[in-house]
């Protein structure tokens, strides 16, 4: 049996097309939902047609304080320590194969949790690296400790492969032609959108990394380089909810000039439409960097380090809070947008039929 663990958004954006891909072939799998994006994941599944997981380890609200990380997290400890037959029981009946994603605390806990009920483990999206464990923090450690340990990882590209193989894992590394992002950007084209769309050109931006918007300094810098960004173009501030909390905490929120239109929380659906739109990209989300990448569009990435290669030196370009470098970015923008790039490739297929050949 194939068991899904996902728990943040992202998470499941990107193991969605796989759980697709299996359906269409009638493969059977299981979804277990950690809880982590409950509100966001129970969205999304409307979107792509997913039904409700098999197994929610914790429903209501999304994880987005400290407090309700701490009980959530304490919760999924103690399940990883109850044993194999409870967790064979509650969370895997049937044994078989249990595929993480990424870099998150679903992804850790997913890792320990099948790992104790005598699963296999597979990694979507192995391989990537930072080469610092403060950027992205704590994620650089996550995915470190759980390549490590995992059976099978799928690798989005070349320099993925290489960065498993100078670990030396001792899973079985499948390198896969792209990151499964793109088969969801894919599957989008297929409903109309309802969100609103600016006819003039206009810049869409997120961000909600927690090294970024949990410290003051860096939010104001990110609050100040889209007002400038606002003199010369319409922006679109797509804000999350632990976003907005820390910007009025810090008491930004009123900073934010009239010119900046924002935006909460748009479904999957909605903001891929945007994205598609937008003439201009700021974002510290990986997805988001990646999704850029295939579709050719300029983008900012709002970060010091990324452990993404995708559009860097073509459509990206990294800010590292430097004014010089936004300003940069912004003054060549025109140059850097190069359309929809060549043919996308079917990840999530590749990852689907490794599944079959193995007997999963």
């Amino acid at each position: 049996m194939i068991h899904f663990f996902i728990g943040t958004k992202a998470q499941f954006i990107k193991m969605a097309p796989v759980m697709v891909e299996l359906r269409n072939r009638d493969v059977p799998f299981r979804y277990v939902d950690s809880g982590q994006h409950a509100e966001l994941t129970k969205v999304l599944r409307q979107s792509f047609g997913i039904p409700e997981p098999d197994v929610c380890l914790r429903s209501g609200k999304d994880v987005s304080s400290l407090l309700s990380a701490v009980l959530w997290s304490g919760k999924l400890t103690l399940l990883s320590l109850a044993g194999k037959k409870k967790l064979r029981n509650k969370v895997f009946p049937g044994g078989g194969i249990c595929l993480i994603h990424g870099d998150t605390l679903s992804t850790l806990f997913g890792m320990r949790m099948a790992k104790a009920a005598g699963l296999k483990i597979g990694h979507v999206e192995a391989g990537l690296r930072s080469f610092c464990i403060w950027h992205p923090f704590p994620e650089e450690l996550i995915r470190i400790h759980c390549m490590k340990r995992c059976d099978v990882l799928f690798a989005p590209s070349e320099e993925a492969r290489s960065n498993l193989e100078s670990m030396k894992v001792r899973g079985r590394v499948i390198k896969v032609d792209g990151n499964t992002v793109v088969d969801a950007l894919r599957l989008m084209e297929e409903t109309p959108a309802t969100v609103e769309i600016p006819k003039q050109p206009f810049a869409l931006v997120t961000c909600h990394r927690l090294e970024t918007i949990t410290r003051k300094k860096r939010l104001q810098q990110v609050v100040s380089l889209l007002n400038r960004f606002a003199e010369r173009i319409l922006v679109l501030f797509v804000i999350h909810t632990p976003t907005l909390k820390y910007l009025e905490k810090f008491h930004l929120r009123e900073q934010i000039s009239p010119e900046v239109r924002v935006l909460g929380m748009q479904n999957y659906l909605n903001f891929a439409a945007l994205l598609k739109s937008a003439k201009l990209v700021l974002t510290d989300g990986g997805s988001i960097q990646e999704e850029c990448a295939y579709l050719g569009k300029p983008c900012l990435i709002l970060r010091n380090k990324t452990e993404r290669p995708d559009g860097l030196g073509r459509n990206a370009v990294l800010w590292g809070f430097e004014d010089s470098a936004a300003e940069g970015f912004l003054s060549r923008a025109d140059s850097l947008a190069c359309g929809e790039v060549g043919r996308w490739p079917r990840p999530s297929a590749q990852i689907a039929e490794a599944l079959i050949e193995m007997g999963l």
